[in-house]
């Protein structure tokens, strides 16, 4: 089965992806399983690139040079919340483990912390860097403490609990830090931190707040994820991916492993899975193997964008909430089969009340009135009609026995009236003139 979780993505070119592993397709002829990864979303709501990202069940965060903060719940898949707090572009995103804050820095100086589900200000560091950008943030897995880093080289250490500055460290005299620190990342149990310079990376205690261990690196450090307590990898600037594991000895050089041919950009763990993409936008997915510490390449992919961020969500906290597309099939009923010799019975007639006034009763009378006397108008003139065809009968009955005779009855013939002649008319008038 593919691992439980989704990729989300933060690019350069205003977009923010979705990637899912799934199993590809085999041949047959070998028995390894092979994953590759299909693309779920890709939102395009933003006006500028994205530049941060906070992943943390159910809740994805990213923040883009315009300072606007783009919520999703994940459980919808939808947008929740547009956070407009910042004047400047959002560098760093952060969600505490207990899930209750949501911890942004800007340029514009500011440090907000968010109220996670009301999406209100809970505490507003105005100048948390003496006015200057905010670049890094790293919360404390027990969520009451919070690193900081920004453009005064000091890193800060906050109270969560009350939103003050419980710690200030000047990083101007680390040398080996230079002016480009970075890596800012806790420990799965809390006991350490990292920062990181050009060609450096220092574990710091958490007990004495010193260097417990400096270790050399080839390239630039760019990115960094703890494994546990003890175990860290960082992503290099050359491709490669260095193993650090506080167990060993203090001059035992990490392990390299080339990752990618250019910078890894981002990288992230979960559940015995890494996930990194390079500057080129060349994502992989590698199966961790924590004893012979190797990594075992399961499925990649292209995509035509500068990515800027990367994390991991995991679709196992989603439970029955998961939101997964069902199509639903309408099955027909059997009909019930009906014996030759016995025909289907017909189903029995429900009963039913009726509900009479007094008012309809009178109606019903009147009704009843009206139908009789029609039935006797149409009587008559039945009857009426059944005499006049009788009549008829009898007309017809005696021009037929007439017809019947051959000549033995003779008709009296007519008298004509003639037409008076010219000398009559003068007898006539002669008549009257007398």
């Amino acid at each position: 089965m593919p691992p439980e979780m989704e990729i989300i993505e933060a690019t350069n070119e205003e977009l923010l992806l979705g990637f899912k592993l799934i199993k590809s397709p085999t041949d047959g002829f070998t028995d390894s399983v092979k994953f590759e990864l299909k693309q779920t979303f890709a939102d395009s709501s933003y006006a500028r690139s994205i530049t941060s990202l906070a992943v943390q069940w159910p809740w994805v965060a990213s923040g883009g040079t315009d300072g606007r903060i783009f919520v999703y719940d994940m459980r919808t898949r939808k947008q929740s919340q547009i956070i407009l707090s910042h004047a400047g572009r959002v560098n760093t995103l952060k969600f505490t483990p207990d899930l209750s804050l949501l911890l942004s820095g800007s340029d514009d100086g500011h440090m907000i912390a968010t109220r996670v589900g009301s999406w209100t200000k809970e505490y507003d560091w105005q100048k948390a860097h003496a006015g200057q950008a905010v670049t890094h943030v790293s919360c404390h897995p027990s969520s009451k403490l919070a690193l900081s880093l920004g453009g005064d080289q000091v890193l800060n250490t906050w109270n969560l609990v009350n939103g003050c500055v419980a710690h200030k460290t000047n990083l101007k005299n680390k040398a080996t830090l230079d002016f480009q620190t970075g890596c800012l990342s806790w420990s799965k149990q809390g006991d350490h931190f990292t920062l990181s310079g050009p060609l450096v990376l220092e574990i710091w205690g958490i007990e004495n707040a010193h260097v417990m261990r400096r270790i050399e690196m080839p390239s630039k450090p760019i990115c960094i994820t703890w494994l546990d307590g003890n175990e860290c990898l960082t992503g290099l600037d050359n491709g490669n991916i260095a193993w650090i594991s506080l167990k060993d000895e203090d001059d035992t050089p990490p392990t390299f492993i080339l990752a990618h041919e250019v910078r890894v950009k981002a990288i992230a763990y979960l559940n015995e899975f890494l996930a990194t993409v390079s500057i080129a936008g060349q994502i992989k997915v590698w199966k961790i193997d924590m004893e012979t510490r190797k990594l075992e390449e399961i499925a990649r992919s292209f995509m035509d964008c500068r990515p800027t961020d990367l994390g991991l969500l995991d679709l196992r906290q989603f439970g029955n909430v998961r939101p997964v597309e069902q199509r639903t099939k309408v099955e027909e009923k059997p009909k019930a089969k009906v014996e030759s010799d016995q025909s289907a019975k017909p189903a029995a007639p429900r009963g039913f009340v009726t509900i009479e006034y007094e008012q309809d009763k009178k109606l019903d009378a009147e009704k009843k009135k009206e139908k009789k006397k029609n039935k006797k108008d149409e009587e008559s003139s039945e009857e009426s009609n059944s005499s006049e065809d009788k009549e008829n009968d009898d007309f017809s009955d005696s021009d037929s026995d007439v017809s019947s005779d051959h000549g033995h009855r003779k008709r009296k013939p007519m008298k004509r009236e003639q037409q008076p002649t010219p000398a009559s008319k003068g007898k006539a008038k002669q008549q009257k003139k007398k």
